[in-house]
């Protein structure tokens, strides 16, 4: 109650301001398939003056899978408060935390997601509403992130508390940064409480960056309970401890790089090693020689509008062409014994066509898409499914079509 009263505020300081600069834009979007259909809709206001920022939207969905949906997206943003700046709103992006682990990050939400923040380069303050958990629960979130500067040494805190969907807890991580020239070293010690379950993680990176040698090299020790709790993805694997070096060496001419892991679980019984050798002859030809945690030998060459890149040890080859018309691509797998070739036209119509077949288990896949657009426009039509480029993949799919359009405005 007291987030939606707080909310209602800033929305009256903001809409009561005098227009100096304003805008109304919108999207429409949708798809009509055998599995369905759906169409979306979004409208927006954009409203700035001087240090403020306010942007309203509303977002509509309907289809076969659920009634109509209508729901708010919104951002605020007051500056003129100080050092501090003052931002919150709805299903838009929200607050990315400094630490090593980035236990929160911005682009974490759902449509339902709200945020009230204060924020400056030595502290920022949040109230996160309605954000996905690790396991996908919603929960609300209070944190607190604090940053000391003594010369080259940095000292950073956050602690974040959160609750909902029956969950809750704490999390805090300690951080140490120092910068001297090329140099830069940050160490990171992290906790988090879940109920009667508390899990730590640990990170120390050194880098160094500049001209010469470049490289960095990291060492972690993170528990299987440590993970970064409000973001979509984990920096740092859970249940990992060990090490990786990269550095990168001019040599004349030439470049070298090698990429050296060492890092199992914390049991002892998997490891996930690296180790892969790299010379590059300038921005054109490379060769990669991997030992771990495959075996691979990959000569590249890429020019204007070409890549030629043969693996000698797996036998796959690739080659992309781009022309005036279009371009072209073909690949190769000898041991999988897996072709496929993917043509693009950019005329009127754009076209795509990816055929590929499977000369060991004999089955074929096919994609086609016939795409129009004019500026902000576009009307396609697709039949079958897009493989992503990965060889192995869509075969077995069944070939339907499927009809999307757009419209920014």
């Amino acid at each position: 109650m007291y987030m939606r009263g707080a909310f209602f505020v800033l929305f009256c300081l903001a809409a009561t301001a005098a227009a100096s600069a304003a805008g109304l834009g919108g999207e429409v979007s949708g798809f009509l398939s055998p599995d369905g259909f759906a169409q979306s809709f979004y409208l927006s206001f954009d409203h700035q003056l001087d240090s403020t920022d306010l942007r309203l939207g509303v977002v509509g969905e309907y289809g076969s899978e659920g009634a109509f949906q209508l729901s708010p997206r919104w951002q605020l943003e007051l500056g003129d408060l100080g050092p501090f700046l003052l931002r919150a709103g709805r299903d838009v992006d929200h607050y990315t935390s400094s630490d090593l682990f980035r236990l929160i990050s911005k682009n974490n939400r759902s449509p339902a997601s709200s945020f009230l923040t204060l924020e400056s380069p030595q502290a920022s303050f949040g109230f996160l509403q309605a954000v996905p958990l690790r396991s996908g629960d919603p929960v609300s979130a209070l944190f607190a992130e604090a940053l000391l500067e003594a010369g080259p040494l940095g000292f950073r805190g956050l602690h974040l508390q959160f609750a909902g969907g029956g969950q809750g807890g704490t999390a805090a991580v300690l951080q140490a940064e120092a910068a001297l020239g090329p140099w830069a070293a940050a160490a990171a010690a992290g906790w988090v409480q879940e109920g009667t379950l508390a899990s730590r993680g640990t990170v120390v990176v050194l880098e160094r960056s500049g001209s010469g040698l470049q490289g960095s090299f990291t060492w972690q020790s993170i528990e299987p309970g440590f993970a970064s709790l409000l973001a979509k993805s984990n920096r740092y694997p859970p249940g990992r401890r060990g090490w990786e070096l990269e550095l990168k060496l001019p040599l004349g001419a030439l470049e070298g790089e090698v990429d050296l892991r060492r890092q199992g679980n914390l049991a002892g019984t998997r490891s996930y090693n690296r180790l892969a050798f790299t010379c590059r002859a300038g921005e054109n030809f490379s060769v990669q020689w991997r030992l771990e945690p495959t075996r691979a030998l990959v000569l590249r060459y890429s020019g204007e509008g070409l890549l030629w890149q043969v693996d000698a040890v797996n036998l796959v080859v690739r080659h992309d062409r781009e022309t005036e018309a279009g371009s072209w691509s073909w690949r190769a797998d000898a041991k999988r014994r897996i072709a496929r070739l993917e043509v693009q036209l950019d005329r009127t119509l754009k076209w795509r066509l990816v055929a590929k077949y499977d000369f060991l288990l004999h089955r074929a896949h096919t994609y086609l898409r016939v795409r129009w657009e004019r500026a902000k426009q576009y009307v396609q039509l697709e039949l079958g499914e897009y493989d992503g480029g990965n060889l192995t993949a869509s075969f077995g799919q069944p070939a339907q079509l499927k009809l999307s359009w757009g419209w920014q405005f």
